[in-house]
């Protein structure tokens, strides 16, 4: 079995072509009927997007309107705003799109073959084939994995100051670790993680040749260093008795005709996307808490009152925590995990009158969109009760849509659901968050919103 893996990832061969790699390059000419601007020769606005993207969202969605186009890296782009475009876009039900398209330029270059990476009928053979490790008695089964890395890591949350970021990626990494790769969570090292992140921050190089020392340069050592390291777990083989993702993709390697490379490819993708995403939800969450200690009191009565004992805890129990889903909610309304979903329009369409030319690269933006006041009245406070059924009436159902939508959903929403549930039943059994410092942090929104410098935090003995 040994001499058959790595036989087999050698092989490595690519994904299937995107219906999007023949498309045409849309001209500025092509959009002239769409406002918007170009910025720097070649680069565009790619370096101010970068720096700021809810800043440069604000102000291009303020001077040009809901559907604008602005120029990087030598494509012109168009970006619509708003819950009937991320409908438009996101639910797709003509298939105007193809998410492969639109995040071939983001993600093309180190992760390959990844679902975002994917269009069509090719897009639902594997995305069922992922899906099978995020189903309910999945579910059940990596709770007792919650459970023993998440306390084996409280001491060192307890133990006064330290940066909740630094923690949050480190506790879902571990997570990750264990469920996805089926190693012992312990074994992952810094470098691990370092190499998942690297390659999830290449997304917003504005220079994509490796030079020596930038970002482009590190994510390609840390394709290495993943490769290497996946390579190495899928030469012992799964025993029988694992539930993890990669023995689930393995073990039904005959029945599926699944390749090695494409094993590998949805290994390096599901790892390095859930833990960056679920642990900038997590300091969300920690920050908001942290911030309205009545809301922190109220998610602690419902929690201790819902689960009596957090090692014995049930899925159904965390589920039934309504209070605490609200509070995960309007963390991720405020800051939206991923501020930009791309697509790439395979045939010409029409968005409330605006024609929008086929090979035309087209991002939503779910950040700005939870942030307009037309949809949600004083946006930049913190109500986890606009997500009361009774306030959500009449509400578009994509004015929410941190997770995307249509076939592209996430499919780790429930998971990162149980998961931050059951890390606030451990924290809030004896101890409350607090900030250490009352400036509050400058949050960066790409390519997953996290606070710049870390975000001090101690948990208080009660």
């Amino acid at each position: 079995m040994t001499m058959q893996f790595a036989g087999a990832a050698a092989i490595r061969p690519g994904p299937p072509p995107s219906p999007a790699a023949a498309l045409p390059e849309v001209t500025a000419r092509r959009l002239a009927h769409v406002p918007g601007k170009k910025g720097m020769p070649f680069f565009g606005i790619l370096p101010e997007a970068v720096m700021d993207p809810y800043r440069f969202a604000r102000r291009m969605y303020e001077r040009f309107g809901p559907v604008h186009r602005f120029y990087a890296c030598g494509n012109w782009n168009l970006q619509l705003v708003g819950p009937e475009a991320n409908e438009f876009v996101l639910f797709d039900a003509p298939r105007n799109f193809s998410a492969a398209g639109g995040w071939e330029p983001v993600f093309g270059r180190h992760f390959k073959g990844g679902l975002l990476l994917r269009d069509g009928d090719d897009h639902q053979r594997h995305r069922k084939l992922v899906a099978a490790a995020f189903k309910q008695h999945q579910m059940e089964g990596y709770l007792g994995i919650f459970n023993r890395v998440i306390p084996a890591t409280l001491p060192a949350w307890r133990q006064g100051r330290f940066d909740a970021y630094a923690k949050a990626q480190a506790l879902t990494f571990g997570i990750g670790f264990a469920t996805f790769l089926g190693e012992d969570e312990a074994l992952a090292t810094q470098a691990d993680l370092n190499a998942f992140r690297s390659l999830m921050r290449s997304s917003t190089s504005v220079v994509t040749t490796p030079l020596p020392g930038n970002s482009e340069w590190r994510a390609t050592r840390a394709q290495a260093h993943v490769r290497r390291l996946i390579d190495r777990l899928l030469a012992r083989g799964p025993g029988p008795e694992r539930r993890d993702l990669l023995a689930n993709l393995v073990r039904d390697r005959a029945e599926t005709g699944l390749s090695i490379d494409e094993i590998v490819s949805h290994l390096v993708f599901v790892t390095a996307a859930s833990f960056d995403t679920l642990s900038s939800a997590t300091v969300s969450v920690l920050y908001y808490l942290a911030k309205n200690p009545e809301w922190q009191e109220a998610v602690r009565a419902e929690l201790t009152e819902r689960i009596p004992d957090p090692h014995a805890a049930t899925t159904g129990q965390l589920t039934g925590c309504a209070l605490a889903e609200r509070i995960l909610k309007e963390a991720l309304r405020l800051n939206a995990a991923a501020p930009v979903l791309w697509r790439r329009a395979v045939r010409d369409c029409t968005f409330e009158g605006v024609e929008i030319p086929r090979g035309t690269i087209v991002g939503v933006n779910p950040m700005l969109t939870h942030l307009l006041p037309q949809y949600w009245p004083n946006p930049d406070a913190f109500d986890p009760d606009r997500f009361l059924p009774a306030r959500s009436e009449g509400r578009h159902r994509y004015a929410f849509a941190p997770f995307g939508g249509g076939a592209h959903t996430c499919l780790g929403m429930h998971f990162a659901s149980l998961q931050v549930k059951l890390l606030l039943r451990h924290l809030l059994e004896d101890g409350r968050i607090t900030l250490t410092s009352s400036r509050p942090p400058k949050w960066h929104h790409w390519p997953n919103c996290r606070p710049v410098g870390g975000l001090g935090v101690e948990i208080v003995a009660r």
